[in-house]
């Protein structure tokens, strides 16, 4: 998802205030901040809204009993704007010290139901520092997820990604499919959660060399 210059800075402006205050914010307060009326602040605040990138709520007027006021809080969505950087792998040695710790999270040893499998594996991403290894924790999410479907469906699936060449297709193309399903399969509970990773994952890949994504596209054909 990409935003306007514009939007980007209403957006910074929301999530900055939020998380100092922990409070929803007025949007006569992202006005004065910028220098925007307090309407056109409304108006661009809407179109995040609409962007599913912060929410609405109704907070009571002090100077007014009785009235509500309208205040924006970012939503969850937001959050993948403002992902710590992650850093570069260092070397060989290290993807192979990653690798074991991925494949053990597929092969799920702890049998634990799907939901709490996937929720393990996003908790453990959130501290992850290395843009490959946090390709490749997402990439267990969907592997895992695959396993429940029988070796069948998983084979077919992960064949997808002799549908191209190109690295970076191949990973958008698995990855499509698989989240596709989890979302239909798992439900809502699980959505926003999906949708902010898809994002994170995406800007990882694109920011990834030739060799890194072939380890991500080994990794899939090996799980």
């Amino acid at each position: 998802m990409s935003l306007t210059k514009r939007r980007q800075e209403f957006l910074d402006h929301i999530y900055r205030q939020f998380k100092k205050t922990n409070n929803p914010v007025h949007y006569s307060k992202v006005a004065e901040a910028i220098g925007v009326s307090k309407w056109t602040a409304y108006d661009v605040l809407k179109e995040l809204e609409n962007q599913g990138l912060v929410k609405r709520t109704y907070s009571t007027n002090e100077n007014e009993a009785g009235r509500s006021i309208v205040v924006f809080s970012p939503t969850e969505i937001a959050e993948s704007f403002f992902q710590k950087e992650r850093r570069e792998l260092t070397n060989t040695e290290e993807w192979e010290a990653i690798l074991p710790e991925v494949i053990k999270l597929v092969e799920n040893p702890q049998n634990l139901p799907l939901r709490e499998a996937i929720h393990h594996i996003i908790s453990l991403m959130k501290n992850v520092e290395v843009k490959l290894e946090f390709c490749a924790y997402f990439l267990s999410i969907l592997l895992l997820f695959l396993n429940t479907l029988g070796k069948n469906v998983k084979e077919l699936t992960v064949n997808l990604i002799n549908a191209s060449k190109e690295a970076k297709v191949q990973l958008t193309v698995f990855t499509g499919a698989v989240v596709g399903m989890i979302i239909q399969s798992v439900g809502e509970e699980l959505s926003p959660d999906m949708v902010k990773l898809v994002q994170q994952f995406i800007d990882n890949v694109n920011e990834l060399n030739a060799g890194e994504l072939s380890l991500l596209i080994n990794f899939i054909g090996q799980s």
